[in-house]
């Protein structure tokens, strides 16, 4: 049921104004410190009324007249969680379990999905549809999809997805990004990437690894970056490559999101060079990462050394944790739980105390927290999107902690998944 549709009072001739009322919500306030190095994280409960699908107002009591009024029960409230980048093609998820074949690298890697991505087409939708079920089900009503263009597949991955996201906008929100996973070089020759960024349905062009798969940084580079400009949409780039050349690669893809003017439209996701340097070395690249506004997208990997979050933030260069492959030919691994993942980010990197803890909340959020670094409240306010996730926590350092399971999602002021209990 819409929480719009919960309530509706008559208005006379002129129509109906409809109206949806949930009490006893927990919104955290503010901090306090009460002791040294002590600090506890201020809540109250509240009632929120839901609109159109935005917050149209937080008060203290509801209405007399309010009917149907969805209880709480006193679960805290959360922006909605933000997947900046997962694979809805290509898994296992949702079909027969597989483990991982052993391989030496990426290119052996992409040899194995030659071989299957024909044959697992038929089973793309369900299986899709299973991993969008379990990510929804966990917070997130965005996602960033990407999804294969290649020489085997053609087209037929985006025809696939496209019509599993449209099925699913009911409780989720989405970008759609073309990702030439067998290299860009390769993929374009046969125009491949010009034909998939005609559809106005894609927001986004992905890459991979200029350097090593392409084997032409600049040629790999101008080909992203000049149909990127031509059909006016925004990059990510998959970049796996470590040590200097993978820092090297970074530079570049800098100097080509300034020379185009694409400040805030360019994402690189997993960076592992980013961890294979001294904070020395790191400092000039972080600067400019943050001056051409660059995000970085990572899974806090547990099987290499991972790219220092704290560090990367502490510059200013916005970071996002993210799902990126559950169960397919690259790992076994994966719940779909954001807040999993953040609670790792932050195991990871000693964020322990109440206050860095609720500050991993941002991570995959796209930034929003209920407070500020200096604890004043942030969200949420009148006019804010019904996009929020209920958690039975008594704080988002709490839920970052404890992964507490207990969750309420409403997208566009709808529930969508879990009930309060």
């Amino acid at each position: 049921m819409r929480a719009k549709d919960l309530v509706k009072k008559n208005i006379g001739i002129g129509g109906m104004i409809e109206m949806g009322w949930i009490k006893n919500v927990l919104l955290e306030i503010g901090r306090e410190e009460i002791a040294k190095d002590t600090v506890v994280t201020k809540t109250k409960q509240v009632c929120l009324l839901i609109q159109d699908g935005e917050i149209k107002e937080i008060a203290a009591v509801i209405p007399e007249a309010a009917n149907d009024v969805i209880d709480a029960k006193g679960y805290l409230a959360l922006p909605s969680l933000v997947d900046n980048h997962i694979h809805l093609d290509k898994g296992h998820y949702g079909g027969k379990w597989h483990a991982v074949v052993p391989m030496h690298s990426v290119a052996e890697r992409i040899v194995e999905e030659r071989g299957f991505l024909r044959e697992a087409l038929a089973e793309t939708s369900q299986k899709a549809q299973a991993l969008i079920d379990l990510i929804t089900s966990k917070g997130a009503t965005f996602l960033r999809v990407q999804t294969n263009v290649d020489p085997v597949i053609g087209l037929e991955n985006i025809t696939v997805i496209k019509k599993v996201l449209e099925q699913n906008k009911h409780k989720i929100n989405y970008e759609l990004v073309v990702f030439p996973q067998h290299g860009t070089v390769i993929t374009e020759e046969i125009g491949l990437l010009t034909k998939a960024l005609e559809d106005d349905a894609v927001t986004v062009l992905g890459g991979v690894d200029p350097a090593t798969l392409d084997g032409d940084i600049e040629k790999s580079l101008k080909i992203t970056f000049d149909l990127a400009t031509k059909y006016k949409k925004e990059i990510d780039i998959h970049l796996h490559d470590r040590g200097t050349l993978g820092l090297f690669e970074i530079k570049r893809i800098i100097d080509y999101t300034i020379a185009n003017n694409m400040q805030g439209k360019v994402q690189i996701s997993h960076a592992f060079s980013l961890a294979d340097a001294s904070e020395d070395v790191l400092r000039p690249i972080l600067k400019r990462l943050k001056e051409a506004n660059i995000a970085i997208n990572t899974t806090v990997p547990l099987g290499t050394k991972a790219l220092s979050i704290p560090l990367l933030e502490s510059h200013g260069v916005k970071v996002n944790v993210i799902n990126d492959n559950i169960n397919d030919h690259w790992s076994p691994f994966g719940s779909g739980d954001l807040i999993e993942r953040a609670s790792r980010a932050a195991e990871c990197f000693s964020m322990t105390d109440e206050v860095s803890l609720s500050r991993a909340l941002g991570l995959v959020t796209n930034g929003v927290t209920p407070l500020d670094q200096e604890g004043n409240l942030a969200w949420p306010k009148v006019g804010d999107k019904g996009d929020i996730l209920f958690v039975k926590a008594e704080s988002s350092a709490h839920l970052i902690g404890r992964v507490c399971p207990e969750r309420v999602v409403l997208f566009d002021g709808e529930i969508v998944s879990g009930e309060f209990k």
